[in-house]
């Protein structure tokens, strides 16, 4: 697929091209350098000497070849489409984007652009207005509308990438993309030619989304060429131990898979953290990909390169960073997903707007009916959240600590519940309860608790600790958690709904124990 960039003269295609290529892991092609590269003369040259029938006539054969290839971001000149046929072209082979900006910010632009624009060349001011009079109708034509007035390039770049759902995740090695695409799971096999890859393919799985996607799988590696092997787990975070692992292994040396081959997660959070573990431990590394097929696991834990197994002691104490070759969530899969497993990944999506997004809170706070509704963006805003904190920390060495909001506490809840609890409704009673203690220590308002426990409740999650665990025991289960540092725990605790503040160290216990016992106490048991 590509991505076109259309629009009146002086409205950003190039520059916001640019960058979106950057942030996406496209390449960029700006189709009038290719026209220009392909006659060896300007575009004012090719005016002069051909007019602008003889330029329409090479920008249509630029396109055609351009159009040809994907995984592009294509900046177009602002009259490309005005030819049905061009824009046809467009639209069957990606989605376009008109960027709109107002007469007095396209002129002010034209007056520090160094570029010589033909059909500008005299009066600018009078033929940029004419331009715009003739061709305003036509602009509007399009789909995506895209507002470029007073805006920040990062900010309209974020905007196309929520549309289109695609990352590339930089800090980690050269980088891997993440793409959110319906029926993607059909079409594994071009995305590993596309990254190179001509190995054969080990599939790794659990009984339960095998039964709905192994065969996809299976079909699109052998349409496109790959053998592979499948090994199918049984569900459960039970499953994630150091012995699995060893099966794995096991399975790979009798599948004959060696460092060319590729390891393909087809599952939740469990599959991802074992998967991306042995593909980062087997004969010292080799390459692998994510197909989340659960919220939780497309909002969280198939991002980062993060991988691991539990210990009896506690959650993911044994693990490495391994980044994949890409993530390749498909919202389809998520139809079969039962409801408490979508439940459970609802509250990764709304620790998201805790850390980092306001409007994903806000979405969320309108409960399950308006969350279904606009579920495409929902899930890329929080895909997108996580994108660009680990961006920023890719090993967990400051900023990344803002997605633990929430986890010290679901992680003790976890091992004291035996792993009965689902990560996901540990995780909101953490919430409730690390808010309580951000109100107690003064640092964040009572009405970012309440605000949590309403869009939690409206989400069916929990909002309450489970009597069963005294806060005593909670507390004991936290001194295992791996975020300890010189013996003290850390935590990420919200200061305000859209961001916390990370590494923050307690007084005393009793601080957490109050804080839990609040919780209890306020509240029914689970």
């Amino acid at each position: 697929m590509n991505i076109y960039l259309y629009g009146p003269p002086a409205s950003g295609k190039s520059t916001i091209g640019v960058r979106l290529a950057e942030r996406t892991g496209l390449a960029f092609v700006d189709l009038d350098e290719i026209i220009e590269r392909t006659a060896q003369q300007s575009i004012p040259q090719i005016f002069e000497q051909e007019g602008e029938r003889g330029f329409r006539q090479r920008e249509r054969e630029a396109l055609r070849r351009v159009a040809a290839a994907s995984n592009q971001v294509v900046a177009l000149g602002g009259g490309a489409l005005l030819d049905l046929s061009n824009r046809k072209l467009c639209e069957q082979s990606g989605t376009v984007f008109c960027l709109q900006a107002s007469y007095g910010t396209l002129l002010q632009r034209l007056g520090f652009d160094q570029n010589q624009r033909p059909l500008l060349a005299e009066d600018a001011a009078a033929q940029l207005e004419k331009l715009l009079s003739q061709r305003y109708p036509h602009y509007l034509s399009f789909e995506h509308q895209v507002e470029v007035d007073h805006r920040l390039v990062d900010e309209i770049v974020w905007e196309i990438q929520l549309k289109v759902g695609m990352f590339w995740v930089r800090g980690m090695g050269s980088g891997y993309a993440v793409r959110i695409l319906r029926g993607g799971r059909t079409r594994l096999g071009q995305f590993l030619r596309q990254q190179g890859l001509k190995g054969s393919v080990f599939v790794l799985s659990d009984e339960n989304v095998a039964a709905h996607y192994l065969a996809d799988i299976e079909q699109s590696l052998q349409e496109d060429g790959f053998q592979s092997h499948s090994m199918v787990l049984p569900p459960g975070e039970q499953t994630k131990t150091i012995q699995t692992v060893q099966s794995i292994w096991s399975e790979m040396i009798r599948a004959r898979v060696d460092r060319t081959s590729c390891l393909v997660a087809l599952g939740g959070g469990v599959i991802g953290d074992m998967g991306g573990f042995a593909a980062a431990t087997y004969m010292r590394g080799i390459p692998w990909v994510v197909l989340p097929t659960t919220l939780l696991a497309m909002a969280d834990a198939s991002l980062g390169g993060k991988t691991g197994v539990d210990l009896p002691q506690g959650k993911n104490l044994v693990g490495a960073f391994h980044a994949p070759q890409f993530v390749l969530a498909d919202p389809e899969t998520l139809v079969t997903l039962p409801q408490r497993e979508w439940q459970a990944g609802m509250a990764e999506i709304l620790k998201a707007g805790v850390i980092g997004d306001p409007l994903l809170f806000e979405l969320c706070e309108d409960g399950e009916m308006v969350v279904q509704k606009n579920l495409s963006e929902i899930l890329t805003r929080a895909m997108g959240v996580k994108v660009r904190i680990i961006e920023e920390d890719p090993f967990e060495r400051g900023r990344r600590a803002a997605l633990n909001f929430g986890h010290t506490v679901a992680h003790a809840i976890e091992t004291l519940s035996q792993y009965q609890i689902l990560h996901g409704f540990a995780v909101a009673m953490g919430m409730v309860a690390e808010a309580q203690l951000a109100y107690q220590i003064g640092l964040a308002p009572l009405e970012v608790k309440e605000r949590l426990e309403g869009a939690l409740a409206k989400l069916g999650l929990p909002t309450r600790l489970p009597k069963r665990f005294s806060p005593s025991d909670i507390l004991q289960a936290m001194q295992s958690d791996k975020k300890k540092q010189l013996g003290e725990l850390r935590f990420a605790l919200p200061e305000r709904i859209g961001y916390v503040q990370v590494g923050l160290r307690l007084s005393s216990e009793k601080q957490m124990f109050e804080a839990l016992r609040a919780c209890q106490e306020e509240m029914e048991p689970v």
